[in-house]
């Protein structure tokens, strides 16, 4: 290896003018740093290190002010290691050190002046010669002195260096090699043990899946015997039967052609056939040195069973809260939670027993039996569980835990039902179970205590929904006794409200014994007993027990607590200035204790019951004045002409104040002739009744002034224009001449029953109604003999919300059949008493022919 000098350096005439003593000064220090590089990588052991030391002895020196290593490696050279000077001749991402190491020839880049003028050094790249191969070890970048000749000897001297660092290097690399060699088995020692004592499965197989290998804790977790022979099984056969196509198809060969493969699979014990999650990962062995070794499949499984069922644990957990938030009433969340729980405790069955306020019995539900009804003091688990407020432990023959019965809690800790779980075989209650089993517990009991007030906000929307209809103190006490009792899941409801004098009444339905009836006759105010007390002093009584009873009314006879009642409320109920006029009394068969949300649920049925008692109080004096005054408004015949029999009714639309705009009138014509007059006007309350009047009157002043029929509507309009809306209906009856002329203004139809013959709506022209008539009316007359009916009416009687018209009208023709040879009076009654629940006026005639 030689160096050509560049263009510009030193010619060896121009060394030998500078005089032999500079160059024997040159040489000396160049022999000097020879050795100090011989003694600074003597000893090196590591490449780098060899770098590293070779740098540090040359660079800074006045032979090679600047010095820089480059080693060979796979992509290339590398910088290894630097020092000295910065050199101003050439860019080092310019230096040609990858060609260097390509072809192994030798490179001196000229130099290039400052800009100070000075004189730059040659740069010399030097291939590191490799003493073991046929390429380079690396590159050696060295700064020459300055101003100094780049003669023989001074390309001998980095050519020297040069190669003193490339045997330094295979030097270094032979010790690693022989340190590698001394500590090979002892490594292989410790991989060995590692092996074996890890918990984890690890197995090994030849490329075709063929087992040579498998370590204690892998034996143990897949059911190996310690001399069990493995070389008959394929790596597959250790895998679950679900995962033993993934694992042929993907993990094998993806390990065998990319060298590694992760995921998550399943081993299956071969004793018991339980499948095991596993993390697993799947590489190659190679043995020998890399080159004609053979490939190994090894495989890595650490079992994760624990994880994923808390995994599939806490899924199911989530799944089981959605479907209860979502679950509607008492029985659709025993329907979740018997059906999506099991799955979140790994239980084969699960069942829940639902304690209601008060009952004596449970009502239990799920597993693979039919629903039942458990008494609360049997000694089911269960009923023991809801009793004692306690986990219950269910053991086998072997005394083993089989299952668990949990109590279902009230926020406040009270009992509100059971949950019972079973499992397959015996397991073991740890920490973990026993949290999950609270947290499915506390679930089911958030459900069901939101079930309960939702069906408490329900039964109070129905009861005020019945109460809202009653017209009558009788209806009103009928549906507190029902709905209140029901409402509350009480029993042997009473309502308690003074009678005459100082008498008290009980009002109790049928379902209350006789016996129990019979200790509450001839009350009076002075009564000591609670719900007389409450009824005078307006205290709210709540007994909890039979004892509280005992300790509060002392002396005094328990008829409740002797027909089973435990608990027992006595609720007053206030009227108008807060003065008590009734009290309502029911109990429970079981200790109840009424929480914040039970007596708040109590104010709402007092604040009801008292609304309505009050209401139907002062519709009741309503509805007298109103027929007090309907009586003086509706009819001017104060007697019937012979040969007719007549009955009249009117019924205001609802209990109150309701002068409504239907009305009736009569009136007595010459040759024993009856006007039959109806009407109705748009509206209620004081408005209509006044147009009402004064369309009566008018309408009887025309009819007594003999104003032929035909015109009376349209006198009518000319008298009091049309500043008003209604219908009207005029028929003449003579009984002579046994005919009924009929003048319809928009009025419903008159019906005729002749004698011994159907019903028939008497059809006439159409007409406009009141308010509109502006031409004469056409008359229709209709035969009306002996024996017949004649029913006219308003719409009140016939019309219905959502039921077409016609309907009515044929329940009327029904109802008339069924009383047809009933005295007029009973007609009208049963005509009431059928066609009842109009939202309207109701006005009636019933004429018949006497003959």
């Amino acid at each position: 290896m030689s160096i050509t000098p560049p263009d510009g350096a030193r010619s060896p005439d121009v060394v030998a003018a500078t005089g032999a003593d500079a160059g024997a000064v040159r040489g000396d220090q160049r022999l000097r740093l020879l050795a100090a590089l011989a003694t600074a990588l003597a000893d090196a052991s590591d490449p780098d290190e060899v770098a590293r030391r070779a740098v540090k002895v040359l660079a800074g020196t006045p032979a090679l002010p600047f010095v820089r290593l480059h080693l060979a490696g796979p992509d290339g050279p590398r910088p290894a290691a630097a020092d000295g000077v910065e050199v101003p001749s050439a860019s080092a991402d310019g230096w040609p050190v990858a060609a260097v190491l390509a072809d192994g020839m030798p490179r001196l880049l000229p130099p290039r002046s400052t800009d100070g003028g000075s004189a730059a050094p040659v740069v010399a790249l030097l291939p590191v010669p490799d003493p073991d191969g046929d390429r380079p070890a690396g590159v050696l970048v060295a700064a020459l002195a300055p101003g100094g000749p780049v003669d023989a000897d001074a390309r001998t001297f980095v050519e020297l260096v040069a190669g003193q660092v490339g045997t330094a290097l295979a030097l270094a690399r032979a010790r690693r090699r022989r340190a590698a060699d001394r500590a090979a088995p002892a490594e292989l020692r410790l991989f060995q043990a590692l092996v074996e004592r890890s918990g984890d499965f690890i197995a090994v197989a030849t490329p075709d899946g063929r087992t040579v290998y498998v370590n204690p804790a892998g034996r143990a977790l897949v059911g190996l015997g310690d001399r069990e022979r493995v070389d008959g099984l394929g790596l597959v056969d250790f895998a679950a039967p679900d995962a033993r196509e993934l694992w042929r198809t993907e993990l094998i060969p993806t390990a065998l052609r990319e060298g590694h493969h992760r995921a998550e699979s399943r081993l299956v014990r071969r004793d018991t056939g339980e499948a095991i999650d596993v993390d697993h990962q799947t590489f190659t062995v190679a043995t020998g040195d890399g080159r004609d070794g053979t490939a190994f499949v090894a495989t890595v499984a650490r079992d994760v069973s624990d994880r994923q069922r808390a995994l599939r644990r806490a899924e199911a957990l989530a799944r089981l809260a959605g479907a209860l938030s979502s679950a509607r009433g008492h029985e659709a969340i025993v329907e979740v939670v018997t059906t999506v729980g099991p799955a979140v405790v790994d239980a084969v069955a699960l069942r829940v027993a639902l304690a209601r306020p008060g009952r004596t019995v449970l009502d239990v539900a799920g597993g693979d039996v039919p629903a039942e009804r458990v008494p609360v003091d049997a000694e089911a688990p269960l009923a023991r569980a809801v009793r004692d407020n306690a986990a219950l432990p269910l053991t086998g023959v072997d005394g083993r835990t089989t299952g668990l019965c949990l109590p279902l809690r009230y926020g406040d800790g009270a009992a509100l039902g059971a949950l019972e779980v079973r499992w397959a075989g015996p397991v073991a209650e740890d920490e973990a179970l026993r949290n999950l089993l609270d947290a499915v517990a506390g679930l089911c009991s958030q459900a069901l205590q939101r079930a309960e007030l939702t069906g408490s906000a329900q039964a109070m929307a129905g009861f005020a929904a019945r109460l809202s209809v009653t017209r009558s103190t009788a209806e009103a006490i009928d549906v507190i006794l029902d709905a209140a009792s029901t409402a509350l899941g009480a029993e042997l409801p009473g309502l308690a409200m003074r009678d005459e004098g100082r008498r008290v009444r009980l009002w109790y339905h049928g379902d209350v014994p006789g016996t129990l009836a019979a200790t509450f006759r001839d009350l009076t105010v002075d009564d000591p007993r609670p719900i007389v007390r409450a009824l005078r002093d307006g205290e709210r009584i709540v007994l909890r027990d039979r004892a509280d009873f005992a300790a509060r009314f002392p002396g005094l006879a328990d008829p409740v607590g002797g027909h089973g009642l435990v608990t027992t409320v006595a609720l007053p109920l206030f009227g108008a200035g807060r003065r008590p006029i009734a009290a309502l009394g029911f109990g429970w068969r079981r200790e109840r204790p009424l929480r914040d949300s039970d007596l708040a649920l109590l104010d709402t049925v007092a604040d009801l019951c008292e609304q309505t008692l009050e209401r139907v109080r002062l519709a009741a004096a309503e509805h007298n004045l109103v027929t007090r005054l309907a009586g003086r408004l509706r009819s001017s015949s104060l007697t019937t002409p012979r040969g007719l029999e007549v009955a009249t009714r009117y019924r205001p639309a609802m209990s109150g104040l309701h002068l409504g705009g239907d009305w009736y009138d009569l009136v007595r014509q010459e040759g024993d002739r009856l006007a039959v007059v109806l009407g109705d006007v748009v509206g209620h309350q004081v408005e209509a009744a006044a147009d009402m009047a004064q369309l009566r009157t008018m309408l009887n002043t025309l009819i007594r002034l003999g104003v032929p029929l035909e015109e009376v509507f349209l006198r009518l309009t000319e008298l009091l224009g049309v500043g008003f809306l209604g219908t009207c209906l005029v028929v003449v009856v003579d009984p002579r001449a046994r005919t009924a002329r009929v003048a319809r203004a928009g009025h419903p139809h008159p019906v005729v029953l002749p004698a011994g013959a159907p019903p028939r709506t008497v059809q006439t022209e159409n007409a406009m109604p009141l308010g509109m008539v502006d031409r004469p009316m056409t008359v229709t007359t209709v035969p009306f003999g002996p024996g017949d009916l004649l029913v006219a009416y308003t719409d009140g009687l016939v019309e219905r919300r959502g039921r077409p018209y016609d309907e009515g009208v044929g329940a009327l023709h029904r109802a008339l059949v069924a009383v047809r040879d009933e005295p007029a009076e009973a007609i009208a009654d049963a005509l009431l008493r059928d066609l009842a629940g109009s939202e309207d006026d109701q006005a009636l005639v019933v004429l018949r022919h006497l003959g």
